[in-house]
């Protein structure tokens, strides 16, 4: 997945009766002392000798750092964690006698986390208790009270010394949910007109210009949480239609509130006065984010139990074949880039040569071209910047044409050394708790039967990748960075020659076991070839869609109308491109409910429920603040096709397998 965000600050905007007023919303609120439209405490306000911050919503002792800030789970074998669990009766007794509410039942209402900046590695002093509650009026005073009392309690004990403690209202973490615009919104039919005024406007601030990343439409609602006194229950509120413009974190509040009273003002006048209109700050294409409970997401991958010597069809996972360098050291491991195989296209040769070749991501393909390598992050490597010259520069700026350069470097696979790796640790793990099992057995045959098993199932795979069967392909042809389809979208797909073909599969739609609930396991969706191929612009608003991918499996989106406009500037900026406009799909709500995409999702392939191939997917927010709600990037099928075949030239014919 292209890019992927972090939480943010927020503003927005709306209307009154009489008068349209800006108005300041902060999600990720920050440590603003000194400014003049923070309330100040009351006198009686107790202050810790180390310091406050306070605002509506939230208080903090001592004062926090300013936002957005990224929320890190703590590792539970560290031993702050216990020390600080052991006191949250204490805690809970102390907000209680306070008269606060806290939200949720039990403990529930505390998170004991790491608050950093985004991407810094997480210390003692980022370690901060979260205190979930109701905040009422005047509670400004209580809530400092009680975080002073807490925080003197924490101080006191040598292990828990640094924790910070936060007091925190549902108002700037409660979940969010996203839904597409609908038919008769009536901003869709007024959108192709208040676009490039939009963009005029955002465009009438140099540092505003140079820092917008994304410009959406969409519905937004937000789930209350629970507290004892609702009885538990979540609260989903309406969805009201928002325009969103994501920032970088360049840029601030006071230097966007101009624009965004101006959109506003436009908003209005157009007779749009129920559209909010929001800025956020982000990543590139930063969609979404949680506040509180952790952002990071888990990890690690799932082991892959079946043998390796599966068929290429939808879904199944790729990366290239090899290892990567990060600032000059090679080494197993590291970072494994890794995607999905959205499906098979069929190329025709002027001399009626027939082929069938594996679509993916071009920005997963590119790491098998000489040039590609990482350099260290602040946390995790991060891709470096193509050096001139190079391969890997001249493809992503020119694309790979058939026939045009030696490819036999230019290696894919499936799995991918990601997914071989993992299933080897994993395997290893069960084998060494079958053998310490074995030590204290009284029924040995039985686990030495397992323990075989499982020594076979590990040979069998390590054989695979020994054996050089592992190798999806030789990279064939691929977009580059500076194509475009019709309607601005970008390209971003790469064709792959098979090595072996017996792995061949087919765009079969997946099993019924495959599917996360059975309801959505119809007859007519469940092992069959896709039909055909069909444009967006075919459907309607909110169309169900469907999709693999070799993370997430099986999921169920729907279609927004509006396209959303986005720069992704380490694709774009080194070689002049402008912000593209791109289909927008979201999460259709279900039990369980997760991203419609996430990372290793990329180059799926999505399609109807009349088993059209609509889109293939290409980027979304950022791994750490991907929700459910996030908005995921697509090329429309047919302008994905058409392109193929333009930029493959008279010689070849690209066209959709369909058995």
């Amino acid at each position: 997945m292209s890019g992927y965000p972090n939480p943010s600050e927020s503003s927005g905007s709306r209307s009154s009766s009489s008068e349209y007023e800006f108005q300041v919303k902060r999600r990720r609120v920050q440590d603003d002392r000194g400014r003049s439209d923070i309330p100040t405490p009351p006198p009686d306000t107790p202050i810790a000798q180390e310091g406050y911050s306070m605002q509506k919503f939230r208080v903090g002792v001592p004062p926090l750092q300013i936002l957005p800030l990224e929320t890190i789970k703590i590792d539970e074998d560290n031993e702050v964690v216990a020390a600080v669990w052991a006191e949250i009766p204490i805690f809970k007794w102390t907000c209680t006698i306070n008269h606060i509410t806290l939200l949720g039942t039990g403990t529930d209402a505390f998170e004991f986390v790491y608050r950093t900046v985004e991407g810094q590695a997480p210390t003692a002093e980022h370690m901060i208790l979260c205190v979930k509650a109701e905040w009422t009026d005047g509670c400004s005073r209580v809530w400092a009270a009680a975080a002073n009392t807490i925080r003197a309690s924490l101080r006191g004990n040598p292990i828990t010394s640094a924790v910070r403690v936060e007091f925190i209202s549902w108002q700037l973490f409660r979940p969010r949910f996203t839904e597409p615009l609908r038919d008769d919104d009536p901003i869709v039919n007024a959108w192709p007109q208040l676009r490039p005024e939009i963009h005029r406007l955002l465009n009438q601030s140099q540092l505003v210009s140079q820092n917008w990343l994304a410009i959406m439409v969409i519905r937004r609602g937000y789930i209350q949480p629970e507290t004892e006194e609702n009885n538990g229950v979540e609260l989903t509120g309406d969805t009201s239609v928002v325009l969103l413009v994501i920032t970088s974190y360049d840029i601030d509040p006071h230097q966007w509130a101009p624009q965004a009273h101006e959109i506003k003002r436009l908003l209005v006048q157009s007779g749009l006065h129920f559209v909010q209109v929001e800025f956020e700050r982000g990543s590139n294409d930063h969609l979404a984010f949680p506040l509180l409970p952790p952002t990071k997401p888990d990890r690690h991958n799932h082991a892959m139990i079946a043998p390796y010597d599966f068929k290429i069809v939808l879904g199944v996972d790729c990366g290239p074949a090899r290892y990567f360098e990060v600032d000059g050291q090679t080494g197993q491991g590291i970072p494994d880039p890794n995607g999905t195989v959205g499906g098979i296209v069929l190329v025709t040769k002027s001399d009626g040569t027939v082929k069938k070749m594996a679509v993916l991501n071009y920005h997963i393909a590119r790491d098998v071209l000489e040039g590609s390598s990482f350099t260290q992050g602040v946390q995790d490597p991060v891709h470096a910047d193509a050096p001139p010259n190079s391969e890997l520069e001249f493809v992503d700026r020119n694309g790979l044409r058939p026939n045009a350069r030696d490819t036999t470097h230019m290696l894919l696979e499936s799995p991918s050394r990601k997914k071989h790796n993992y299933t080897l640790q994993y395997l290893e793990k069960e084998m060494q708790e079958c053998r310490d099992d074995l030590a204290t057995t009284n029924d040995p045959e039985a686990l030495q039967a397992d323990l075989k098993i499982l020594e076979d199932k590990y040979n069998d795979r390590k054989k695979f990748f020994d054996d050089g069967k592992h190798i999806l392909g030789k990279l064939w042809m691929a977009s580059g960075f500076t194509r475009r389809t019709s309607y601005n979208g970008r390209l971003d797909w790469a064709l792959v020659e098979f090595q072996d073909d017996s792995r061949i599969g087919s765009n079969r739609t997946p099993r019924r076991e495959q599917f996360p609930i059975p309801s959505l396991a119809r007859t007519d969706l469940i092992e069959k070839n896709l039909r055909g191929v069909t444009n967006c612009n075919n459907v309607a608003a909110r169309a169900e869609v469907f999709k693999i991918g070799s993370r997430t499996g099986v999921t169920r989106g729907s279609y927004d109308k509006l396209k959303t406009d986005v720069n992704f500037p380490a694709h774009d900026r080194p070689y002049g491109m402008q912000s593209s406009s791109e289909h927008s799909f979201v999460y259709k709500g279900d039990t369980n409910p997760q991203p419609f995409c996430n990372h290793e999702d990329s180059g799926s392939f999505f399609w109807t429920g009349r088993r059209d191939l609509i889109a293939q997917f290409h980027g979304g927010p950022k791994a750490e603040t991907l929700t459910e709600g996030s908005l995921m990037y697509a090329t429309d099928a047919e302008e994905l096709l058409k392109d193929m075949n333009d930029f493959a030239g008279p010689e070849y014919t690209i066209t959709m397998a369909t058995d």
